[in-house]
């Protein structure tokens, strides 16, 4: 079932890449699209509303996704002094994404409320629906990003859960070859682990992909324990943001050099899967 309070914002984003293209199933590195990114999106999005039409319900075409936050681009960019302003008061972006609600720059996206509907055109859309009436727009919508994906990549995913499996496992092998097999991301992620290690931090795998995200792991853990609270408020979630941020600055310190070499090019190895057919187009949902 899907989650039907997830802002449709986010469905937007994940069909922006649709290019129309039948995948051989490979992970070749993908040509430079023929078409402007802005018009594959249009054209994605007009797609979405034709297919919800035809099962009775309105979709409003989301023609542009609102930027990231100045700060956020800094902190993924590499570059040691945005990172450490970044984590000096976000830490990681866990605990941040309740103590500082308001500055879009946590880990967790605002969830639509009932009685808001943001900037989101399908908002009052969904305000206006029953909670079966929701269900049932999230149904379609699934089913609709389904036959388009399915249509993208010569697949026949039987669910939204199968094709976010496929699309998994090829963004794995892509990762595993442009960034885990990168000699230099090797070299600089065995002396970031080494420095951790030696400020107490557990580091179980070396890989540039999984040292990377090492230290923070506990942290989303622990997150996801405060998420299961309802509506947690700043001051129960300021302790782990210390925490948060203590180990977040120790890990920058250790991975100086990792990150600026890393960094950018996971950014571009991400911004590039975009173009192959089927990947960026998985819709979160539950089973």
């Amino acid at each position: 079932m899907t989650d039907s309070r997830v802002p449709l914002a986010i469905a937007a984003a994940i069909l922006a890449t649709l290019t129309g293209c039948a995948s051989s199933g490979g992970t070749e590195a993908a040509a430079a699209p023929s078409a402007d990114p802005s018009d594959q999106q249009r054209q994605a999005q007009a797609q979405l509303a034709t297919c919800m039409k035809g099962k009775g319900f309105t979709y409003h075409p989301i023609v542009s996704m609102p930027e990231l936050p100045d700060a956020v681009k800094q902190e993924m960019s590499g570059d040691y002094p945005a990172m450490k302003k970044y984590r000096s008061k976000y830490g990681f972006g866990f605990a941040a994404s309740f103590v500082y609600p308001n500055d879009g720059v946590g880990r967790m996206a605002r969830l639509m409320a009932d009685d808001d509907t943001g900037d989101d055109p399908n908002g009052k859309v969904i305000a206006g629906l029953s909670k079966p009436q929701r269900e049932a727009y999230f149904e379609a919508m699934n089913a609709c990003h389904l036959e388009m994906i399915n249509k993208t990549t010569g697949k026949k995913h039987k669910s939204m859960q199968e094709a976010a499996k496929a699309q998994s496992e090829m963004m794995e092998q892509i990762i595993s070859r442009e960034i885990d097999g990168d000699p230099k991301l090797a070299e600089l992620a065995s002396t970031f682990a080494d420095c951790l290690k030696g400020k107490g931090y557990r580091v179980t795998s070396q890989r540039p992909s999984d040292i990377a995200r090492s230290t923070e792991s506990s942290f989303m853990t622990e997150f996801g324990k405060l998420g299961r609270k309802q509506n947690p408020t700043a001051d129960e979630a300021r302790p782990m943001l210390q925490r948060e941020i203590k180990a977040a600055l120790d890990d920058l310190e250790c991975g100086k050099e990792f990150y600026a070499a890393y960094r950018p090019k996971a950014n571009e190895v991400y911004k590039q899967a975009e173009f192959l057919p089927g990947l960026g187009m998985a819709v979160t949902v539950k089973g």
